[in-house]
């Protein structure tokens, strides 16, 4: 049985990373320029587009089939006895 991941599955999966992502740069950030104003910009600016290529980036590896492998369930049998397998 082969599995697709939804289009809202890749969003919130890129929503909650940047999350992650968003507050580690902004620590890093402002210990290097100690502005607030400047800090906010390159944060804002990074994160945005680094959203959307996560998403394209996301999309493109669900495409591909390297590194799955797939999972088959096991099929139930009758026998002339009436008992399962």
């Amino acid at each position: 049985m082969a599995y697709h991941d939804k289009h809202s599955r890749s969003v919130l999966k890129a929503i909650s990373y940047r999350i992650l992502s968003i507050t580690i740069d902004f620590v890093v950030v402002i210990l290097f320029t100690k502005k607030i104003e400047l800090t906010l910009g390159i944060v804002i600016l990074t994160n945005t587009y680094s959203t959307f290529l996560y998403y394209f980036h996301e999309r493109i590896w669900n495409k591909l089939h390297f590194g799955r492998v797939q999972i088959r369930k096991k099929s139930t049998v009758l026998s002339s006895a009436g008992n399962t397998r």
